[in-house]
């Protein structure tokens, strides 16, 4: 459906708008009694609500409703703006000014239709100019008798008396201000016409600026058939008047001025959720019933919390506006970013504390970090501390909570507070929440709060271009993986890590069988290439050769019954990533329990027993054929000798290094590639010559005295200490 994305901002009800709440019906009833029911002598009436329900709403809709009455009993209305008026001083003159204009344009309209005299219009605004002009001419002070208010003398100083002079000219200064205003008064009630004078927002004006509005409509303006409508925030409002009059109780203070108030109705929960769904509607559209389905939960349960007023549906509504249409592009999902909006316009604070906790959660995905118990905890007591006490007691509400953030789950103890945070993520949800591009994926959480995918993430180009590589050849999906390998991701990890995390996910799904050999085969010619230009340590079980190895399986599975031997020969016989391999091949060789005691169960077996059979063959064939040039060009040689031992083969590789030792040059050169690194936290990093790696190929006691003796030696002698000490390392380490 094609969205209505143009932001509405924050704003009264204007011509044109609909009417969400039904408060057209209380606009009405209001004009009527306004016109019909309302005092002659004058009237100060407040209209209260809380900021955001609607107050400047309700006040144009009964402005509208009074310009619909029949021309005989339409008022007046001025809308005064006290905010707009540039100087402080001319508040007098501004309101005073507005006055006598209205009443002239009375004057012009008076007819039969009207009932309203010309010459009693006329009057009165002479009157009113009159009264005007003694306000200008009274001095430095002047006092209004007849304080209604009871809070005694109102003084207008100098500035501002002068500016209504200069306004209505020069007039005969009248002895008595109290006598003028009386007259005023008289012509008012003889005019017979009422004047409505809205004074919205009053409590955003400044406390001094609050008193002065007060006081200057119920002792300057309290005049008859002047009615004056007052928007406010009555706690507020309360609070500015202690503060500016030094008053205890800024309510009685403001009950001696407003006569009689008007509460703006307060709407449903049930009607602000159904203006937000009608609206979201026009907006956006969900991709399928499982995102529609999580979109009604979200509405319900977190909208019932966050939708209080119009004007949290309004923002709600505008953020959705602003952010969907480039999320919508990204392909992310409706009821997330639905779900963070409201959180994000109701409780800043929450919703910051949801962008740190995924950001945490991702690098905890990627295994970049980890989170102990007691951050845990702190961050857990963070969480609380940005909701009201009793946010989180409804279950159901606590349960829709957690589904929407990986790692939270519901906590029924007392120590778990409600939630348990980080915990482990299956790598199903994990994947599907990918796949989705769900808030709960560590790929794409921040594009709902950054309007981009985390700087670590795969883009679609990269999933794009990798499925493509895969179809064409194994050549063209080694050098994407290699290309992907150049990008930085996070920490340690380059995004062929992420690609080889994610195509557990894709696999089953995407994968066709030719994709899935290609693969394999790219496998085993570049991941020593990949270690090359960028080093890492082969044996952790996070790195790319284990996330490659971890993928076996699933490849495997995928291939073409009468392809898979084919496939295992062209690895095990081609594949130019020999270090790689040799890992492989060693993990089958213990798994399948043909050396040490720790066979496995075959479950657990990367390849079946004719296929460890054939790859020991295959490999075997390979070693015999290096040279120890070769041997030493590898990631890790001690490894693939070990490999070629344990495969079978005793004396191949020590007939290999025994022809390489006889010379002492070859003897050095052959132990700096057999050293081990070793990290100690006294030392750091270090190299060590272990004997249980050089036993099974040479004497390792004869070897570590020639190496020793060589200490001195001219050309060799530092290469040689530096082995010596790997050599005295080694019986520590």
């Amino acid at each position: 459906m094609a969205g209505d994305y143009s932001v509405k901002g924050d704003r009264a009800l204007s011509s044109g708008d609909e009417d969400k709440l039904g408060f057209r019906e209380v606009a009405k009833r209001i004009a009527t009694s306004l016109v019909d029911r309302a005092s002659e002598d004058g009237l100060v009436i407040g209209v209260e609500g809380a900021w955001g329900s609607g107050k400047s709403s309700l006040l144009f809709l009964i402005d509208d409703e009074l310009g619909k009455l029949p021309k005989e009993r339409m008022p007046t209305v001025i809308n005064f703006r006290r905010w707009l008026i540039g100087n402080r001083d001319a508040l007098i003159t501004s309101l005073f000014g507005e006055l006598s204009r209205q009443l002239d344009q009375v004057a012009l309209n008076a007819d039969d239709a009207t009932r309203i005299s010309v010459a009693k219009a006329k009057e009165a605004g002479e009157a009113l100019r009159r009264f005007m002009s003694a306000l200008s001419k009274a001095g430095s002070a002047i006092e209004v008798a007849g304080d209604a208010s009871g809070l005694g003398p109102v003084k207008w100083l100098g500035k501002p008396v002068k500016a209504v002079g200069e306004l209505v000219g020069k007039k005969p200064t009248p002895p008595q201000l109290s006598e003028l205003k009386d007259k005023l008064a008289k012509s008012l009630c003889e005019l017979g016409h009422r004047f409505i004078i809205t004074i919205d927002d009053v409590d955003r004006l400044e406390p001094a600026e609050v008193i002065e509005i007060l006081r200057l409509v119920r002792s300057v303006v309290d005049l008859p058939n002047v009615i004056y409508l007052l928007c406010y925030e009555s706690g507020i409002l309360a609070h500015s008047i202690e503060k500016a009059a030094g008053v205890k109780s800024g309510q009685s203070y403001l009950e001696k001025i407003v006569q009689l108030t008007v509460m703006v109705p307060k709407p449903e929960p049930l009607q602000l959720r159904q203006w937000f769904t009608d609206d979201l509607h026009l907006i956006a559209s969900a991709k399928d019933e499982d995102e529609l389905s999580r979109l009604r939960v979200v509405i319900d349960y977190e909208g019932g919390q966050q939708l209080r007023t119009p004007r949290s549906v309004v923002r709600a509504l505008d953020a959705v506006r602003f952010f969907w249409p480039p999320l919508r592009e990204a392909m992310a999902d409706l009821a997330d970013l639905v779900w963070l909006q409201l959180i994000k316009d109701g409780n800043p604070a929450l919703y910051r504390w949801i962008e740190q906790y995924c950001a945490t959660a991702a690098a905890v995905s990627l295994g970049t970090a980890r989170v102990e118990e007691a951050e845990k905890a702190r961050e857990l007591a963070t969480l609380l501390a940005t909701v009201a006490d009793g946010h989180f007691d409804d279950l159901m509400y606590r349960h829709n909570f957690a589904d929407q953030l990986p790692g939270v789950e519901i906590g029924l103890s007392e120590d778990e507070k409600g939630f348990k945070i980080f915990e482990r993520v299956s790598d199903l949800d994990r994947d599907e929440a990918i796949r989705k591009r769900r808030l709960a994926s560590p790929d794409h959480y921040r594009l709902y709060f950054a309007l981009a995918g985390p700087s670590h993430a795969l883009t679609q180009d990269n999933f794009t271009s990798m499925w493509a590589a895969a179809e064409a050849g194994a050549e063209q999906a080694g050098a994407a993986l290699l290309h992907l390998h150049e990008e930085h991701a996070a920490g340690s990890l380059t995004k062929a890590d992420l690609l080889l995390e994610r195509i557990k996910s894709s696999a089953n799904g995407t994968l066709a069988p030719g994709q899935c050999e290609n693969l394999l085969v790219a496998l085993s010619q570049v991941m020593d290439e990949a270690y090359r230009r960028h080093p890492f340590d082969q044996f952790w079980f996070s790195s790319l050769w284990d996330r490659a190895q971890r993928l076996i399986p699933l490849l495997l599975s995928r291939l073409e019954p009468a392809r898979r031997d084919a496939v295992v020969t062209a690895m095990f016989g081609g594949g130019a990533a020999i270090g790689w391999l040799t890992s492989l091949f060693r993990r089958e060789t213990f798994a399948h329990g043909r050396y040490g005691d720790r066979r496995r169960s075959e479950d657990e077996w990367l390849f079946t027993t004719a296929e460890l059979d054939r790859i020991t063959e295959l490999m075997l064939r390979r070693y015999r054929a290096m040279s120890a040039g070769d041997v030493f060009g590898c990631p890790d040689p001690i490894s693939l000798l070990i490999a070629w031992w344990q495969g079978g083969d005793e004396q191949g590789p020590r007939r290999l290094l025994e022809a390489n030792i006889v010379s002492d040059e070859g003897l050095v050169e052959t132990l700096e590639h057999l050293t081990s690194t070793i990290e100690s936290s006294d030392r750091g990093r270090f190299d060590v010559l272990k004997k249980d790696n050089l036993a099974p190929f040479m004497d390792y006691e004869n070897v570590s005295q020639r190496i020793h003796a060589l200490k001195q030696h001219s050309d060799l002698g530092a290469r040689a200490r530096r082995l010596a000490v790997a050599f005295d390392d080694g019986t520590k380490y």
